[in-house]
């Protein structure tokens, strides 16, 4: 599957648009995990941690966006958009994705 954050793809053709695609993924990185990953960020300044969970959350959202374009039959993606929020006091992770579903020669 191709996917590039542009409304194109340099040398391919766009035939046929399958519509958008979307991708929401939370994670919950609980008071004790989240404590524990501050200080170690106050420490060294990073927290890998919190850096690992956001890599593994955004990989389970390309994956299901991706899984989502294949049903509607297309075999590429335009457009791409990702981003990510922190909800409530328990820290919870929000990533998101969009993007349109398309078939590409």
């Amino acid at each position: 599957m191709l996917v590039v954050t542009t409304p194109f793809l340099e040398g391919r053709r766009i035939v046929a648009y399958k519509g958008p695609v979307f991708a929401q993924v939370a994670e919950g990185a609980g008071f004790g995990r989240g404590l524990s990953a501050a200080f170690r960020a106050f420490a060294s300044g990073r927290s890998s941690m919190h850096e690992d969970m956001i890599k593994q959350t955004r990989e389970v959202a390309m994956q299901e966006i991706m899984e989502e374009a294949r049903r509607l039959g297309a075999n590429a993606i335009v457009g791409l958009t990702m981003d990510y929020e922190t909800m409530g006091q328990d820290a919870i992770l929000v990533f998101k994705g969009t993007g349109t579903a398309v078939v590409v020669e």
